[in-house]
């Protein structure tokens, strides 16, 4: 061996030298055959290709987009919450349909430097979580050249290359809590797997990881937390095998550091929960802990768990095809059962070929995705009522990594037989398939257009209506109500919008939890009273004495929307008289709606704005007490 030695995979071979035998060949394809064997050169590029979508989609939402965007519902919610870190206390998380809100304000804090730097576009907290995502991806890849070479790098890129093409651009960008936590979950997996392997580093990133999934979303607390102590076990392990043995020695003292800096993450990660226990009034860690110890509904089960983890893993997986539809309750598509888990038996086999041929890691890695595996069933049969196919993307996560393993096999099997030429090869292809996925990737994110485009053209269009009917300078606080709780999606978007344009705009106190404390509308300095409302609400709500109809939006045409509402109160009498199932007429209903909201593009098919004068006749003129 050589001075001048340079690697190819995990083995090395002589520079200039042809790891097959004999001197490179000439030419072009000697010098493609020398390219192939730069490990820098090819694991640069083949990063570079994987992210290069995330940069397409932040241009074209800065450029493109821009202005345009009006958020709705969460995405409106998470705006307000991004625009009060740094000017009001925001110490928990998005608000949650079970009247608590999620733990901690991790999210909003990561997102609001992007924000502040695109000068408060709605746009900057998609870029942000595109770098939320793009970062996930880029530390996949680092954990993979790190334990596995070139090789694995190449096989973890390709497959969340699959995963980012069925996932999509739109589910890339946004910022969603349910959604912006699945691939920093897939990171996860990986540095607890690393730690195993000695890399002392991430057992800190991995209590950051954890820290972040469990304050953005509190279904992730128990996934998260097993997995972080994995890789404390994992660090330790690894310390005992290298023969430091004894306490004192030099090989506990970086451990000592490591579990340290983990401990002073997960402090500062606890400092926000102890502020909002500590304020005044119900403390959101209290209401968590009581919804979970006193449920209102029952659990899924273990079966059902079980049903949901097996599903990535049988048949056609979805993370690497095609997301199959909800059931027409919004729940999991696998509940009702899976095949056999065939993809579960190679992974299987995969493990053991590894194995055999005494890979680093290998078994750490499948042992990862076992556990995660099993605690992934247990939280899906916790859940709580019904299990959402929208909350259990992160089940892509397990699998995804499971076709790592299948894949590190396949490879080590493939250049082992043909040294040199086989891992040429090999790399060559692999480059190709992210040149094409990438390409792929590039495409949707370019033409992904604007986010929720049709809800973001409603709260456009009810806001201007709105602002057109207001004075310039309105007197007193601009209440935002919405009637039944049934117009909640929108008003939240015309209170982010009245905010943005330096209107005075409040809520009741009935939704703190929602907006934050520090929105909520004093009601002696209240002047007008706005109550949005949505759908088949709004003929109950006009009824009302004192409602005066300022704005209103349709997703069709009105002429074209009368025969379809015909056809909706059809169906109601049908379904009251028992000429239907309470499951026909779900379908036939969902049918007629998506065509009602232009094939399904928004959340309503008709939104209105009313002035309720009567109750701006009935606010108090001096404060209370």
């Amino acid at each position: 061996m050589t001075a001048t030695d340079t690697t190819t995979g995990d083995r090395p071979v002589a520079a200039g030298d042809d790891p097959a035998g004999g001197r490179a060949g000439a030419g072009a394809a000697g010098r493609l055959a020398r390219r192939l064997d730069d490990d820098r050169l090819v694991g640069r590029l083949a990063l570079a290709v994987t992210l290069l979508p995330f940069v397409v989609a932040a241009v074209v939402l800065l450029v493109v987009v821009g202005g345009d965007y009006h958020p709705a519902s969460d995405h409106a919610l998470t705006e307000l919450q991004v625009r009060s870190v740094g000017q009001d206390d925001v110490l928990v998380g998005l608000y949650s349909r079970d009247t608590w809100n999620h733990p901690g304000p991790a999210l909003f804090w990561l997102l609001a430097p992007f924000y502040r730097l695109t000068g408060g576009m709605s746009v900057g907290v998609n870029v942000g979580a595109l770098a939320i995502n793009g970062a996930s991806v880029a530390g996949m890849a680092v954990v993979a050249r790190r334990r596995g070479g070139t090789g694995l790098l190449l096989v973890a890129l390709l497959a969340a290359a699959l995963v980012m093409r069925t996932l999509g651009a739109e589910f890339l960008h946004d910022p969603w809590n349910c959604y912006v936590t699945v691939l920093p979950y897939g990171l996860l997996l990986l540095l607890a797997w690393t730690a195993w392997r000695g890399d002392l580093w991430a057992l800190p990133a991995a209590a950051a990881v954890t820290a972040y999934l469990a304050h953005t979303h509190v279904g992730f607390a128990p996934l998260a937390a097993p997995l972080l102590a994995w890789a404390g076990l994992g660090a330790l392990v690894s310390v005992v095998r290298r023969g430091e043995r004894s306490p004192g020695g030099a090989g506990f003292r970086p451990l000592a550091g490591a579990v340290l800096a983990s401990l002073g993450v997960l402090a500062l990660a606890a400092v926000p929960l102890v502020l909002d226990w500590r304020r005044p009034g119900a403390s959101n860690l209290r209401e968590i802990v009581d919804y979970f110890r006193h449920p209102d509904e029952p659990t899924a089960g273990l079966a059902d768990g079980v049903r949901v983890m097996l599903g990535q893993w049988s048949g056609v997986p979805e993370w690497l095809t095609v997301k199959r539809p909800m059931t027409w309750l919004g729940e999991s598509p696998h509940l009702s059962g899976v095949p056999i888990p065939w993809v579960l038996l190679v992974f299987a086999v995969a493990t053991a070929l590894l194995r055999r041929r005494r890979v680093a890691g290998a078994v750490a890695l499948s042992a990862t995705v076992g556990l995660a595996l099993v605690v992934g069933a247990v939280a899906v049969g916790r859940t709580i009522g019904p299990a959402f196919d929208y909350r259990l993307r992160w089940t892509f996560m397990p699998a995804m990594v499971g076709a790592v393993v299948i894949g590190w096999a396949g490879w080590r099997l493939a250049a082992d037989r043909w040294p040199g030429t086989g891992e040429r090869a090999l790399r060559g292809v692999a480059l190709a398939a992210l040149v094409v996925l990438g390409g792929v990737n590039v495409v949707t994110a370019a033409t992904a257009g604007t986010p929720q485009d049709l809800d973001s053209e409603a709260v456009a269009s009810i806001t201007d209506q709105v602002l057109e009917g207001l004075p310039d300078e309105p007197e007193g606080t601009v209440e935002v109500r919405d009637a039944l709780h049934a117009g909640a999606w929108y008003a939240r978007g015309l209170v982010l919008q009245l905010e943005r344009r330096g209107v005075d705009v409040g809520v009741p106190a009935s939704v703190a939890d929602e907006y934050g404390r520090h929105r909520v509308a004093d009601p002696a300095e209240v002047g007008d009273v706005l109550v949005v409302v949505r759908d088949q609400w709004v003929d109950a709500v006009a009824e009302r004495p004192g409602m005066r109809k300022v704005a209103e939006w349709w997703a069709v045409p009105p002429d074209e929307a009368a025969p379809l509402l015909a056809e909706l109160d059809r169906l109601d009498a049908e379904l009251e008289a028992g000429r239907l199932t309470l499951l026909e007429h779900a379908r036939e209903h969902r049918r007629i709606f998506r065509q009602l909201t232009d094939g399904g593009r928004a959340q309503a098919y008709r939104v209105v704005v009313f002035r309720d004068e009567g109750a701006v006749a009935a606010l108090p003129t001096e404060p209370a007490g």
